[in-house]
């Protein structure tokens, strides 16, 4: 008898044990969703300070027809630019946007983006190479891969080359996207998905947030994002399951 005492007395430490645990693990969600939220509602009230002083400096930089007025016109667009990226990105980690996961075209997604892109970069080059049909949401992982082709015309000469690999198993989606930009430091690697973060040979006009909202994006598509250098460039390797039931904003 003392001995069932004793292992009903370990058993119920043990439940006590998990309670606790669980109670602490929710309670660090919910602070994590608090300080999310604290720090989102913080950017978008700097934000729209800010956009109407902007809006302000704008009409009357029109108005003057001063000689640097269009160089000033290209930093208040600069200026106008970082804020809405920064306040997507703040929404996108605080969870503030509805994702809508529906089966679509993955290879069709990158083309549409790149055909905003060549007016960009008339002389570059874009090779799409495998296909996959997955469950995404088209809007959202369509600016990843904006922002990825983006990012590897702004590191690539004025002829550079592009390529996508994609492919789809019952299991996963891999997408690769690759550059002939020589790539950039392995030390650098690690810090190219943090915000405000510019690689030391990148165009110095970018805000250094397009990556990091590229990994909120894939991270909201459950997967993950990393980046190594190729044999010519930099490369980027995206990983996502693929799940049959509809996905949550879990």
């Amino acid at each position: 008898m003392l001995d069932v005492a004793l292992q009903e007395d370990l058993l119920a430490q043990l439940h006590n044990g998990i309670a606790d645990t669980q109670q602490a693990l929710a309670r660090a969600r919910q602070l994590n969703a608090e300080e999310c939220n604290r720090t989102s509602q913080l950017t978008a009230d700097i934000s729209h300070q800010l956009k109407t002083p902007l809006t302000t400096l704008r009409l009357y930089t029109e108005l003057d027809n001063a000689p640097h007025a269009d160089a000033c016109l290209d930093q208040i667009q600069r200026m106008e630019d970082l804020i809405g990226a920064l306040l997507r990105l703040e929404r996108l980690c605080a969870d503030g946007y509805a994702f809508t996961f529906v089966q679509t075209d993955a290879e069709a997604i990158i083309w549409e983006q790149w055909q905003g892109l060549q007016v960009l970069y008339p002389k570059k080059s874009l090779t799409v190479e495998g296909g996959a049909h997955i469950r995404c949401d088209e809007k959202w992982l369509g600016e990843a891969f904006l922002n990825l082709l983006k990012n590897a015309c702004e590191h690539t000469a004025e002829n550079g080359e592009i390529r996508v690999q994609l492919e789809r198993t019952d299991a996963a989606f891999f997408c690769t996207v690759e550059d002939d930009g020589g790539g950039v430091t392995n030390q650098e690697l690690p810090m190219l998905f943090r915000r405000f973060y510019r690689a030391e040979h990148q165009n110095k006009n970018g805000a250094g947030i397009g990556l990091a909202i590229v990994k909120e994006i894939i991270q909201r598509h459950h997967g993950t994002i990393t980046a190594a250098n190729g044999t010519k460039g930099l490369k980027m390797k995206i990983s996502m399951p693929m799940l049959d039931r509809n996905l949550t904003n879990s």
